[in-house]
């Protein structure tokens, strides 16, 4: 193979893998991934329990784009492309395969309060808590 077509293999090989890289970190609708110096409002690089739940309503908003409820499969989607370390299943609290905006927050609130102390959590431990590969031991 000439080396003019061996360098444009391989550029386009890499050009296809940083776009799936990027799109791994994309929520399936709403564009969006985990950073946990977003949730930091006031850039002190604490996260209060208000901060967290912001920006759950800023997630929902982008997840369920104005619908009620979302499908479990979808959420699991999103979770894993946004490199969160949420569980859709545990989220559908009523077992009906859709997932409400009241069933969302409250998963996120309930997992806010076992990983935090005192109601405040650091960024970096909001890093390790929450994103996937990252998973702390009680945050099931």
């Amino acid at each position: 193979m000439p080396t003019r077509a061996k360098l444009f293999l391989t550029a386009a090989t890499l050009a296809f893998a940083a776009a799936a890289g990027a799109q791994s970190n994309d929520f399936a609708r709403g564009n969006m991934h985990f950073n946990a110096a977003e949730i930091d409002a006031n850039g002190d690089h604490m996260i209060s329990k208000d901060e967290f739940m912001q920006f759950g309503e800023k997630m929902w908003g982008m997840m369920s784009k104005g619908a009620t409820t979302i499908s479990v499969h979808d959420a699991a989607q999103d979770f894993a492309r946004g490199n969160m370390r949420f569980s859709a299943k545990m989220m559908d609290a009523d077992h009906d395969g859709t997932i409400s905006k009241e069933e969302f927050m409250s998963y996120g609130g309930a997992k806010f309060d076992k990983m935090s102390k005192n109601g405040m959590m650091t960024t970096a431990d909001a890093t390790k808590y929450f994103s996937r590969g990252n998973m702390h031991p009680d945050s099931k």
